[in-house]
């Protein structure tokens, strides 16, 4: 098995032992919020949007009409939209200029190749746009809290997922990386730094959320005691460092 084939199967195997609890709280509380700059983008193309690596449809909801597709079978199945697809970005089942756009939040930075991925969307739409994160992140109070209770039970606090994910996330986390991927599609490229205000939903949310991510979910024997261990370290922190607003790349590709 080569090592991109390798990469597929660990991240949809994580995708799907997680896909309850990322779409209950990953994708309600984070990544709803975290999707709407790409998809206010999405829309000037006025028609069908192809949704890779929809996930549970956090971008896909906020689309007038969008197509998802995913490699988790079991995301697809909390995703609510009607058209669903599981398959691979890196060889879109779709013939040429079959939408007005086509989207991907957060996926690039799971793909073994981005480049065939944001070739092949080039290559089925017009108009391309991304959503990733911003590298190095900037630290935050709340995630180091549970990080450090699920590393002191589990040993460490990223699955195998978790580590590829960050090592991938490494590679398209800059504004020149993210221009590179939509220049090498032949595409026009606008990118641009955003930040998102999320609202903070609460200790014992937050701790589910981070629980719930690829990287984390799946690590630990005993979740119930680490829940409740991370919730009491979250609630113990002062006001002031709750308020989070993730810094993220949008880069939108036009032919």
């Amino acid at each position: 098995m080569t090592d991109a084939r390798r990469t597929r199967r660990l991240f949809a195997e994580a995708y799907d032992a997680s896909a309850a609890s990322f779409a209950r709280s990953a994708d309600r509380l984070v990544y709803s919020y975290l999707a709407r700059p790409l998809a206010r983008a999405l829309a000037e193309a006025g028609g069908p949007v192809l949704d890779v690596a929809a996930g549970s449809g956090a971008l896909g909801r906020l689309l007038p009409a969008a197509v998802a597709l995913d490699l988790s079978a079991a995301q697809l199945r909390h995703n609510p939209l009607a058209a669903r697809l599981q398959g691979d970005a890196e060889r879109l089942p779709f013939r040429d200029d079959s939408f007005a756009a086509a989207g991907c939040a957060f996926g690039i930075n799971h793909f073994p190749d981005p480049t065939a991925a944001l070739a092949e969307m080039a290559r089925v739409a017009p108009l391309v746009g991304v959503l990733t994160w911003v590298r190095p992140e900037a630290p935050y109070l709340p995630k180091q809290a549970v990080m450090e209770v699920v590393a002191r039970h589990a040993g460490s606090d990223r699955s195998a997922a978790g580590v590829l994910a960050d090592e991938l996330g490494e590679r398209v986390g800059s504004p020149a990386a993210v221009r590179a991927l939509l220049d090498g599609a032949g595409l026009r490229a606008d990118v641009a730094e955003v930040a998102v205000d999320l609202p903070w939903p609460g200790a014992a949310a937050f701790v589910d959320y981070r629980l719930a991510t690829v990287g984390v979910a799946g690590l630990v024997d005993d979740p119930a005691a680490i829940r409740r261990e991370a919730i009491a370290a979250v609630a113990a922190l002062p006001s002031g460092t709750l308020p989070w607003s993730p810094r993220l790349l949008l880069g939108v590709g036009r032919r």
